[in-house]
């Protein structure tokens, strides 16, 4: 995508408050961080369901806490965010529905705030390393009765949600060895397969496709496919703004 942000958030105010919901090691706030001026103040939070994930060398500005994208967010956090950023977590929900998984975290925005979501098309044409790990997904969402196509609706959750000024956009990404820059290739496989590590545990609960042993492997496998033939994501990212009128 080229950008960490999609949303038209002005980061340049002073003293925001930033959620990163499936944070995994919290790599995406330490580069919002060191991408903008330490004396704006901002408080960067993050929460993932995988605590071993968490880098234990963080600026202090950054904090990361264990939570389930589908567990119950604290009432002393509603309203309390200038802008919440959620990428890749909805396969993960088993407790709630995507809309409820959506909604949660709208109510965590401050009105007049922002909430950005990023969800990967399991379902389009797609190369080599990814092929394992979209056939999981798809078997996680068959096992709960519910459809793969949920990125196409995040407009729609978000609607629901009671935002503002909902726009999308899709991405198709080149990742793994096929991205034009290294550090972004390798930035990819990262976030992929903290995706994946996160996803297993539901997995491991259900009668995949994948034998036992390949499912076991699905990780590692898909890192080593990414670093050797590539492939691609189609991101869909969905933002919108909570009505500043909102009580």
């Amino acid at each position: 995508m080229g950008r960490l942000v999609i949303a038209p958030i002005d980061l340049s105010r002073s003293n925001l408050r930033i959620l990163d919901t499936g944070a995994a090691d919290g790599r995406w706030l330490v580069d919002l961080h060191a991408s903008l001026s330490s004396t704006l103040g901002h408080q960067y939070i993050g929460f993932d369901s995988l605590s071993k994930l968490f880098s234990t060398n963080l600026p202090s500005q950054i904090t990361l806490r264990e939570q389930r994208i589908d567990a119950t967010w604290q009432a002393k956090w509603q309203g309390s965010f200038d802008y919440v950023h959620q990428r890749l977590v909805l396969p993960g929900s088993e407790h709630m529905t995507h809309q409820e998984t959506v909604t949660n975290p709208c109510q965590l925005v401050k009105p007049g705030g922002w909430i950005e979501l990023i969800e990967q098309d399991h379902d389009s044409p797609n190369m080599g390393g990814m092929a394992k790990a979209k056939q999981v997904v798809r078997d996680i969402f068959t096992h709960a009765g519910c459809d793969y196509d949920y990125p196409h609706k995040l407009c729609e959750f978000l609607d629901k949600a009671g935002m503002e000024d909902i726009k999308v956009q899709v991405f198709d990404i080149p990742i793994g060895v096929l991205s034009p820059d290294p550090e972004m290739g390798a930035k990819s496989i990262w976030q992929v397969r903290s995706a994946l590590e996160g996803f297993m545990p539901t997995a491991r609960g259900i009668e995949c496709s994948l034998p036992r042993e390949e499912l076991e492997d699905m990780p590692d496998f898909t890192e080593r496919e990414l670093k050797r033939v590539g492939g691609y994501q189609r991101l869909f990212v969905a933002y919108g703004h909570r009505p500043s009128t909102s009580t």
